[in-house]
């Protein structure tokens, strides 16, 4: 590693995601990619209506992201690229994991810090697309009369335990000087953080959006956030192995539809925003606010991260600066594993031919 563990240990956090993960204007701000043409329709092509359409099964979560594969189910993308979706929202990370893990469902949206446990545990799974950067959409926020970290000892500052959010405040605090023994932390999820913050019953919170833009508009200051590397916080699609295995075309169909429904979105901003924003629980602006603090790659992109690279651009090097960190926190029993082993590129490096 070329930096200290705090710093590492920034990765850690930034890998984030959305803790980790639970649950911004358009293409033009959004760096999304134009891998492939959207259907413009909800009726699926009649080469696949001839055809019985592969069942699939995927898991996901509130988060900005994370509606594109509604999208694609409400546009008919998925049956224009011969599958048919069936959508799971669960409340939490926690819950889609255990689903997933479970063989309850075939893929899972996931924050790329989430998928270290429980590929430690030996659950089977590849990491088949890199789905977002996260580029200011989660960070630290603060009362006004908090201007700097060093300025957080003695307060009380909500996060949720364990999650990337608790390793990123955690590294902030010693970069600063300063540990966990200086402040108090209150376990909360996400959200309940957020609503925490809002409504003056904690100093700070350490939350992503659409909290952590709610927390900024009603007067809370922003003491850092992931804008500040994108690379460190990212937001992954797992496949099952057996799936990958057994019908590769079938993953590669899902990743398209992601990617066709990102096209779509671009091509037609205000209904996709609308839609999604819809899903999401918020209106067309905040969802569009929300995704401007992300930063979509295309499928070039998405191999360049899974290409092995001595630095925080590869994915797998980052989830290892995660692993060392989860590991001095306690959380991992051992880290003799290579996060890059979780990675199966060669589904989205078909898209990028």
């Amino acid at each position: 590693m070329k930096k200290k563990i705090v710093s590492l240990a920034l990765a850690v956090v930034l890998a984030l995601s959305l803790c980790a993960c639970t649950n911004q204007e358009t293409g033009n701000t959004a760096a999304a990619a134009d891998t492939s043409t959207a259907a413009g329709s909800s009726a699926a092509s009649e080469e696949n209506t001839s055809k019985e359409l592969t069942k699939l099964s995927l898991g996901t979560s509130p988060w900005p992201t994370n509606m594109f594969f509604y999208l694609a189910k409400e546009k008919g993308i998925f049956e224009k690229n011969g599958i048919d979706v069936t959508i799971q929202e669960f409340a939490s990370t926690t819950e889609s994991s255990n689903a997933f893990v479970g063989g309850q469902i075939d893929f899972c949206t996931y924050a790329s810090s989430e998928t270290i446990a429980p590929f430690a545990q030996g659950a089977e799974f590849s990491v088949v697309l890199e789905t977002d950067k996260s580029n200011g959409c989660e960070g630290l926020v603060a009362t006004s009369d908090i201007k700097n970290i060093t300025d957080l000892k003695g307060k009380t500052i909500a996060t949720q335990l364990y999650s990337v959010d608790h390793m990123f405040l955690l590294t902030l605090l010693e970069e600063n000087g300063m540990s966990e023994k200086d402040i108090k932390i209150v376990d909360m999820s996400i959200q309940e953080s957020g609503n925490a913050f809002v409504a003056g019953q904690c100093d700070a919170a350490c939350i992503w959006d659409p909290y952590f833009s709610q927390a900024k508009e009603a007067g809370g200051t922003e003491l850092f956030s992931s804008a500040d590397n994108p690379d460190l916080i990212t937001d992954v699609l797992l496949a099952s192995k057996s799936l990958c295995m057994e019908n590769p075309d079938a993953v590669t169909a899902v990743i398209k539809s992601y990617f066709d429904a990102v096209a779509y979105w671009k091509e037609n901003p205000d209904e996709a925003n609308a839609y999604m924003g819809e899903k999401l629980g918020v209106d067309a602006e905040e969802f569009a606010s929300e995704m401007n603090g992300l930063l979509l790659p295309d499928a070039k992109q998405v191999v360049e991260a899974f290409t092995e690279a001595d630095d925080f651009t590869y994915w797998g090097y980052t989830q290892n600066t995660v692993r060392d960190f989860m590991y001095e926190l306690g959380v991992l029993d051992n880290k003799d594993f290579n996060c890059g082993d979780m990675i199966d590129v060669s589904f989205v490096e078909k898209l990028a031919e």
